[in-house]
């Protein structure tokens, strides 16, 4: 497949449109005349028209056989019986399902790979797709339920099935007003700075991506393009068929780099972004009515700056626009000049460098446009400021200009506002400068290796936090207790160490040590070492932040009641069983009165529970509390879930308990089948799944699959405090001879050693 420099691109681009116009007999004889003046160029453009046939071709074969529609409905996927279709497209189809294993009731979407588009890299497209998806859980994201692959051996999807319109039609509709739009946009926002959050790049932000339900939830579709940040690997080169056919963006809301090769970070999503608001707010697209060429598009998208929203609702002067924006033209003109045409202006820079810095920074100023407060974008004189004060306290002020002697209190106030409103903005500055240092590892001008994993980002930012951050040791703190949480659930756990203690003392001393921020700190970094099996010290400070929490915050707030937990599970693992009963039994009564039945938190503590009773030999017990949790978890959280996946094992241990070995080995295998596709291989808590399975096969005789699954759990993370006392664990004395257990202990120490402080 021909690659494209963006100097390459610009070229070719006019002389491609020409050629796409002329028959196939004309586009020889062009081609020859070409070829005589330009050969290098009509080498390259013959290539690209080849591509073009091919995937014309492959189009056909993908749309043509109505037979297959027939032939999938009432079709077994998985647990899924295929109902009806709900489209089709280059990657494949997308049925309507039903849940037909008699489990629960649940009807998904079901997206099918043609055979066809395998040879365009469609599989690893798919595949990536459930990866990406794997690692996100946010509400207004559609949420991946299954995968696999049919009898045929065609791999599917299974998402949440959301039934609704596209954002622009549901504005249109409902007939929203400007407001409305842009609270339900923050919504999206809301959702790609979750995906931002975890190294994803969306890539393809449109209106046919973002759907709006019934009940007003967005809902973000498709990340089948999507890309982690760390596996940018082929930057600066593009193809007809990713430019032409959609297979790497859509070009109408793509950005400048998208088009010309350039390198794609979350700055890309921001400009899809700020396309998609200027589409809700104006109801035109930057390059005017289409249809365009893409000669057209590409001179528009990098070379012409957009109007300002308020110059396209006066051009269009579109009356029957306005009114489904509940406004006339001039009342939208007038209505966008200002903040909104300078927010959108800011999203839509041609340079990524010009554009917010995050999504988070974008959101930051269209909640401060909503409320009447100078945003960040607009330069930063004391008339706006002014201004934006009086539009926020229009009464306060009006009587404040009849009364002479409320000058000075009022003059005051406003200080003080303009001191707050400074430090915020100033704070979401630091952090978007932080974050772009630190995402700047990823350029490929900077980089050493081919990738950049989420971990070499994540050390990078531990290290300039000092001095980044040094001026604001709160929001420092804060940033310090979330990477220690991050280098903790990577297992991590010396660095999560250092980073969280560091946390603690940098909020104590800029908000003080009984400060919910501090507690917090203090609880994290008490879990932690927990699991560097440090379990006397991990007591001691959870004693500690337990007493604080109930006296400042109360005996039923969130927090106090997480600590307890934490507290209950550590005197489980210090031999303290009565102690551990009790706290897990107040706390599971707390949170049913507090947060309900089938609140996440709540089946936290019923799994705790259950798993404590079945240590101290209360096994119907146990057996009862978590199976009611695990029906629970499916019925409401679904399969793909932690909580659910925490059930199946503590499931799987009580029944090796009970001698009903072969219900254990379902649920254990099922828990190692989701934690490999939502997790991944190499994760503390798909190691210990191992660890539990393979105990499960000593006692069922089957001693090599279970040193293998011993050998995998030490490799891929197996947590310090568990591989510490593999040797004293009652369900390998029947190994103790075994010379290939000796030396797997052995390794297991030398790896738990490894991970405790220096």
């Amino acid at each position: 497949m021909s690659t494209l420099s963006p100097e390459n691109w610009k070229e070719i681009s006019p002389y491609l449109d020409e050629a796409l116009d002329l028959s196939e007999e004309e586009r020889a004889s062009w081609l020859e005349v070409l070829r005589a003046s330009k050969p290098d160029l009509a080498h390259l453009l013959e290539k690209l028209l080849e591509e073009h046939r091919a995937l014309s071709h492959d189009r056909f074969l993908e749309r043509a056989p109505n037979a297959d529609e027939s032939a999938l409905r009432g079709q077994t996927v998985g647990p899924y019986t295929l109902t009806s279709l709900v489209g089709q497209g280059g990657m494949g189809s997308v049925w309507l399902a039903e849940r037909s294993d008699g489990r629960f009731e649940r009807r998904v979407a079901v997206k099918i790979l043609n055979f066809a588009v395998t040879a365009h890299g469609g599989v690893e497209r798919f595949k990536r797709e459930g990866q990406i998806l794997g690692q996100l859980a946010h509400p207004n994201i559609a949420e991946l339920i299954d995968a696999g692959v049919t009898a045929k051996g065609e791999p599917y999807l299974v998402l949440e099935y959301v039934k609704g319109k596209q954002i622009d039609e549901y504005c249109d509709e409902q007939m929203l007003g400007v407001d409305a739009r842009v609270q339900l946009f923050l919504d999206v926002l809301g959702a790609i700075s979750h995906a931002h959050a975890n190294l994803i790049v969306h890539r393809d932000i449109k209106p046919s991506n973002v759907l709006v339900s019934g009940d007003d939830k967005v809902k973000l579709l498709d990340f089948g393009i999507a890309k982690l940040l760390a596996d940018d690997t082929n930057l600066g080169t593009a193809t007809l068929l990713t430019l032409e056919s959609g297979a790497a963006m859509t070009p109408q809301f793509a950005a400048p780099e998208q088009l010309t090769g350039g390198a794609v970070t979350t700055a890309t999503d921001v400009y899809s972004l700020g396309l998609l608001l200027y589409l809700l707010l104006t109801g035109t697209h930057p390059a005017g009515p289409g249809p365009h060429s893409p000669a057209d598009l590409l001179k528009s998208v990098t070379e012409t700056d957009a109007p300002l929203a308020s110059q396209a609702v006066a051009a269009s002067n579109d009356v029957a626009s306005a009114e489904r924006r509940g406004a006339t033209p001039e009342k939208l003109r007038r209505r966008f000049r200002g903040d909104l045409d300078t927010i959108v202006a800011k999203a839509l820079k041609k340079k990524p460098a010009e554009r917010y810095a995050s999504v988070a920074a974008f959101g930051d100023d269209l909640r401060r446009y909503l409320g009447h407060q100078p945003i960040s974008a607009q330069r930063d004189t004391v008339s706006y400021r002014l201004r934006k004060y009086v539009r926020r306290h229009r009464v306060g002020v009006a009587v404040a200009a009849s009364m002479v002697l409320l000058l000075a209190g009022i003059s005051v106030t406003q200080a003080i506002e303009l001191r707050r409103i400074t430090r915020e903005r100033d704070r979401a500055d630091r952090i978007a400068e932080f974050m772009t240092g630190v995402f700047k590892v990823s350029d490929p001008q900077q980089r050493v290796g081919n990738t950049v994993t989420a971990r070499e980002l994540l050390d990078k930012a531990a290290k300039e936090i000092d001095t980044n951050l040094a001026n604001d040791p709160e929001l420092q703190a804060r940033m310090m207790h979330v990477m220690g949480k991050a280098y903790e659930d990577l297992g991590q756990y010396p660095a999560a160490e250092a980073l969280l203690e560091r946390s603690a003392k940098v909020s104590s001393s800029a908000v003080g040590p009984e400060n919910p921020e501090t507690l917090s700190a203090m609880s994290e970094l008490s879990e932690t070492l927990f699991f560097e099996g440090r379990l006397s010290e991990a007591e001691t400070l959870e004693r500690k932040v337990l007493a604080m929490q109930q006296r400042i915050l109360g005996r039923d707030s969130h927090d106090a009641q997480g600590t307890m937990g934490s507290l209950a599970i550590t005197l489980e693992e210090l031999g303290n069983h009565a102690e551990a009963e009790k706290l897990l039994r107040e706390t599971l009564e707390i949170r049913k009165r507090t947060l309900g039945p089938d609140a996440f938190s709540t089946l936290a503590a019923m799994d705790n529970l259950s798993a404590i009773l079945a240590q101290n030999g209360k096994l119907e017990e146990a057996e009862r509390i978590e199976r009611e949790t695990l029906n629970i978890q499916f019925r409401v959280y679904g399969q793909d879930n932690l909580g659910t996946i925490s059930s199946l094992i503590n499931m799987g241990d009580i029944e090796r308990d009970l001698g009903h070995y072969e219900e254990a080995e379902r649920n254990y295998r099922q828990a190692l089948d989701i934690e490999g596709r939502v997790l991944g291989p190499n994760q503390p808590e798909t190691a210990n799944t191992s660890y539990g399975l393979a105990c499960l096969l000593v006692k069922r005789g089957q001693t090599d699959q279970a040193l293998s699954l011993i050998r995998q759990a030490v490799e891929h993370g197996l947590q310090p405090f568990v591989a510490l006392d593999m040797e004293k664990d009652p369900c390998f004395l029947s190994l103790h001879r075994d010379p290939r257990f000796v030396a797997l202990v052995t390794h297991a120490k030398k790896q738990a050693s490894s991970q405790r402080p220096n």
